[in-house]
C-alpha cells in the first residue's frame, strides 16, 4: 500500500437513501436525524499553507476522484478476484408539482446519476496534492426528513442470480458485498459547503457507515422481512461544513455503552433499529448526507450543496 504524509489543510473559497448507480439498486428512505454528534474540529488548516504531518502518519487512499466519471474507487491495494472495486452514487428528493414524491427532481446531479465535478480553482489536499476534481451533489430539501448525499460502496462481486449477460450488458451484473476496515483506525477527508445556514455559518453533515446490521441486505434491521423502516441507523458522525475546504477526520471506533470517544461513532437512540452492533468487518461503503429536520410549512427549503474531497483510512 502506498504511504503518505498528512498536509495539513489548506482552505479556498468555494459549492429516502440513496439511489446506487450500475450494479446495486437499492432504495433508502430519509430518516429522522437525532441531533450533533459532533466530531470535533477540522484538523486542516484555514489560512491556505500546506504542512506535512509528523513521519508516522499513515495513509491509505480510498479515492482521490480523479479517475472516472463516478468511479470505481481506487483504494490502495486493490482488491482479490472475483472481488471488484465499487462506485460512487448519489441522492436527492424529488417531488410533484404539489409536493408529493415523483419526478420532478430538485438534486443536481440528478438521481440515480452521478459524475465528478472539476473544481475551479483548484484545491490541495494530503501532502500537499492538488485535487482537480470532487465529489458534489446539490438539493432542494422541501420535505421533512428530506435527505441529500453522496457516497461509495467499497466491493462487488458477480451477481449469482443475474444469469449470463446479454451481448447488449456493459458487462457482468455485480451485488455489492461486505468489506473488512477493521484494520483502519480513522477516515479522513475534505469537505466544504456553498450552502451554509445564515446563523450558524455551516452546513451539518452526518458521514455513516452500512453495515450488515444497519443496511436492509444484511436482513438483521429487517428482521428479514421486507419491511425497511428500522433500517439506516447506521453508524456516524456529524461534521459543520464551511465555504472553506477543510479536512475532517472520524475515527471508526463506538466506545463502550454506546457513548463514542471523541470523534467516534455511534448509532442514533432515536429512531431504527436500535440493536445494532458496530461490525467493522461487515461495511458496505461510506456516505454523506444533509437532512432537512422541519415541516414542509416551517419555512423555505433548505439547500444543501455537499463536497467531498480525497477521502483516506488512517492506519
Amino acid at each position: 500500500m502506498r504511504r503518505q504524509l498528512l498536509c495539513s489543510g489548506c482552505s479556498l473559497i468555494g459549492m429516502a437513501f440513496l439511489f446506487q448507480l450500475a450494479a446495486c439498486s437499492k432504495n433508502n428512505p430519509s430518516h429522522p436525524d437525532a441531533g450533533a454528534m459532533d466530531s470535533g474540529q477540522p484538523d486542516s488548516q484555514t489560512d491556505g499553507s500546506c504542512k506535512a504531518s509528523a513521519p508516522d502518519d499513515k495513509y491509505v487512499l480510498i479515492d482521490d476522484m480523479e479517475m472516472g466519471t463516478n468511479g470505481p474507487i481506487e483504494l490502495d491495494g486493490g482488491l482479490s478476484s472475483p472481488l471488484t472495486l465499487g462506485y460512487w452514487y448519489n441522492s436527492g428528493a424529488s417531488y410533484t408539482a404539489d409536493g408529493g414524491a415523483g419526478s420532478d427532481d430538485k438534486s443536481n446531479p440528478a438521481q440515480g446519476s452521478f459524475a465528478f465535478t472539476t473544481l475551479s480553482p483548484q484545491t490541495t489536499t494530503l501532502n500537499c496534492k492538488t485535487s482537480s476534481h470532487a465529489a458534489r451533489q446539490m438539493c432542494d430539501l422541501s420535505g421533512l426528513y428530506d435527505t441529500c448525499g453522496v457516497g461509495f460502496e467499497f466491493a462487488q462481486k458477480p451477481d449469482p442470480d443475474a444469469g449470463a449477460p446479454s451481448a447488449a450488458d456493459a458487462g457482468q451484473p455485480k451485488v455489492t458485498v461486505p468489506f473488512d476496515i477493521s484494520h483502519y483506525k480513522s477516515v479522513t477527508f475534505w469537505g466544504m459547503t456553498t450552502t451554509p445556514d445564515p446563523m450558524t455559518g455551516s452546513l451539518h453533515v452526518k458521514i455513516q457507515f452500512p453495515d450488515t446490521d444497519t443496511d436492509p441486505r444484511g436482513q438483521v434491521c429487517n428482521g428479514g422481512s421486507a419491511d425497511n423502516s428500522s433500517c439506516y441507523n447506521s453508524y456516524a458522525a456529524y461534521f459543520e461544513f464551511t465555504t472553506s475546504w477543510q479536512q475532517f477526520t472520524v475515527l471508526l471506533d463506538p466506545g463502550n455503552d454506546g457513548v463514542p470517544p471523541t470523534g467516534g461513532i455511534a448509532i442514533d437512540q432515536s429512531w431504527g433499529f436500535r440493536g445494532a452492533q458496530w461490525l467493522p468487518t461487515q461495511v458496505y461503503g461510506i456516505n454523506w448526507q444533509a437532512q432537512r429536520n422541519t415541516p414542509p410549512d416551517a419555512g423555505a427549503p433548505l439547500m444543501a450543496d455537499i463536497w467531498i474531497d480525497d477521502v483516506y483510512f488512517t492506519e
